[in-house]
């Protein structure tokens, strides 16, 4: 009988999003921050990493939506509504978007990931 630690992990979107949200951070003074929100190069980095940019979607379209709300980062809430426009945009069902970056998994080369101390 196979431990339980050998099943793959399944994840979820906003756990993902946990995990792309603290992607390729910039050291920053601040001692172990998490942040609990994305910026547009962690969404770009997560798109790439499902194989939907540069197409079907492309960094101008993530760019110009991401433009509209104002803020350096998005909330989990914010991220959805990016989702759904990107879906409409481009004629793509919206949970099959979901879907595509739950499939995605966790971003490759996890060397990249900086741990802010």
């Amino acid at each position: 009988m196979a431990d339980e630690d050998d099943k793959p992990k399944k994840y979820t979107l906003d756990s993902l999003f946990m995990v792309y949200c603290n992607y390729k951070l910039v050291p920053t003074e601040l001692e172990n921050e998490e942040f609990d929100c994305i910026l547009l190069s962690q969404i770009d980095a997560w798109l790439e990493q499902a194989k939907l940019m540069p197409l079907p979607i492309t960094r101008t379209q993530t760019g110009l939506i991401y433009m509209r709300y104002k803020k350096w980062r998005l909330e989990f809430e914010d991220f959805l509504e990016v989702l759904q426009q990107l879906a409409t945009d481009n004629d793509m069902i919206y949970d099959e978007l979901k879907q595509t970056l739950i499939d995605a998994g966790v971003p490759s080369g996890a060397t990249e990931i900086v741990t802010v101390k």
